[in-house]
C-alpha cells in the first residue's frame, strides 16, 4: 500500500476540524487528484462489511439524485452524486485510522512546535500534560468523550498521562499506537522512515504496529527504565529493547522533574503554578517557614496538592485554575 504522506495526513485533519487555508485546501484536491492505490488499509471492521457501507452510500446518493431532481440535466447531477459519494468514501477509508480519534468526539484541537523553539507544552483534556519536540504536531478533542482517551502525534513528545484504569490513553503515530492507562514516556516516530524510539520513564507502555488488513502486525510491551527501538522492518532482529540512559535530555526543556529535597513550599508553589498552569489565590506567607521533602516527578494535580497539602497540614480547594491554601503551618 503507498503510504500517505504526513503532510496529507495533517491537511486531512485539519479539513476535519473545518480549518483548511485555501491553500492547503488546494494541496488536498491535488493529492485527491492522483491514482487510486492498488489497496487500502481497514480498521475495525470487516472488508464485507466496509464494502456494504460503500455500495449503501452511492446507492443512496443516486436514488437521491433521481427522486429529486428533473428530467433534464439527470445524468450530469448523477455523475456528480456518484463521485462526490466515492470521494467521501475514498476520503473516509484513508483518515479513518487518522480522525476516528475519540467516540463521541467534538471538533479537533491541534498543538504544534517548530525546531528551534523551546518546548511547547500542551494540557490535555483530562489533565495530561505533552511536552512537544522538534518539529512535530499534536492533535486530539476538546473532550475525552468516549471509551478511550486518543490523540496523533506526528514528531517527538515527552507525555506525562493521567491515571485513569477505566479509559486507556491511545496515541497514535505513522504506522504506531501506544496504548497506557497513566504513566511517563518519550515517543518519537521519525516520519520520513517510520522508525520509532520509545523510552518508558515510568508505569508500564504496549506498543502495536500495524499490518494489511489488520490493526495490528506485532506488540511490544515497555516497561519503567527501558527503552524499545524499532527499524520501518518488524522482523524482530530490528527490534531492540535497553535501558533508559538519557532521562536529563529526554526531559530537558519541560518541567517534568518535580523532586523537592527540604524545598521551601512557596517555591514548590511557584513550581505548581509554571507546571499546571494554576494561581495559589489568598496566599499571604503562612508557610514561609516550611521546608519540604517530597518526590512528585508524574504525578498529577490533584495528587501533588494532596501531599503538599498533607506535608503541611493544609486542606485546599480547587476552583478552575485557581488554588486556595487554608489552614496548617509549620512552627
Amino acid at each position: 500500500m503507498a503510504n500517505i504522506p504526513e503532510n496529507i495526513k495533517f491537511l486531512m485533519l485539519k479539513w476535519r476540524a473545518g480549518s483548511l487555508t485555501e491553500a492547503e485546501r488546494s494541496l488536498l484536491d491535488a493529492w485527491y487528484e492522483q491514482e487510486l492505490p492498488e489497496e487500502l488499509y481497514w480498521y475495525g471492521e470487516t472488508e464485507e462489511m466496509l464494502k456494504g457501507r460503500m455500495l449503501h452510500a452511492v446507492e443512496t446518493a443516486v436514488n437521491e439524485d433521481f427522486s429529486a431532481e428533473p428530467h433534464k440535466g439527470r445524468y450530469r447531477k448523477l455523475v456528480w452524486s456518484v463521485t462526490a459519494a466515492a470521494a467521501a468514501l475514498l476520503l473516509f477509508f484513508f483518515a479513518y485510522p487518522y480522525l476516528g480519534l475519540n467516540e463521541g468526539r467534538v471538533d479537533a484541537v491541534l498543538a504544534e512546535h517548530k525546531v528551534g523553539q523551546e518546548v511547547t507544552k500542551v494540557i490535555l483534556p483530562d489533565q495530561s500534560i505533552v511536552w512537544l519536540k522538534g518539529n512535530s504536531t499534536l492533535t486530539y478533542p476538546k473532550t475525552f468523550a468516549g471509551k478511550t482517551r486518543e490523540v496523533e502525534l506526528i514528531g517527538e513528545a515527552l507525555f506525562e498521562i493521567s491515571k485513569d484504569k477505566s479509559k486507556p490513553f491511545i496515541i497514535r503515530s505513522g504506522d504506531y499506537t501506544t496504548q497506557v492507562l497513566g504513566t511517563s514516556f518519550n515517543l518519537k516516530v521519525d516520519r520520513q522512515t517510520g522508525e520509532l524510539n520509545l523510552d518508558v520513564l515510568t508505569g508500564k507502555v504496549e506498543v502495536a504496529k500495524k499490518s494489511k488488513g489488520m490493526v495490528v502486525a506485532k506488540k511490544y510491551v515497555v516497561t519503567a527504565n527501558s527503552s524499545l527501538h524499532t527499524l520501518t522492518d518488524v522482523a524482530a532482529k530490528s527490534v531492540e529493547i535497553r535501558p533508559v540512559t538519557t532521562v536529563g535530555e529526554l526531559t530537558k526543556g519541560t518541567e517534568y522533574d518535580m523532586n523537592f529535597v527540604s524545598q521551601p513550599v512557596e517555591d514548590i508553589m511557584k513550581r505548581f503554578e509554571e507546571k499546571f498552569n494554576v494561581t495559589f489565590e489568598g496566599y499571604t506567607g503562612e508557610y514561609r517557614s516550611c521546608n519540604v521533602t517530597a518526590d512528585l516527578t508524574d504525578q498529577s494535580l490533584e495528587t501533588s496538592l494532596k501531599l503538599l497539602s498533607l506535608s503541611i497540614n493544609a486542606t485546599y480547594k480547587i476552583k478552575d485554575q485557581t488554588i486556595r491554601l487554608t489552614g496548617g503551618g509549620c512552627f
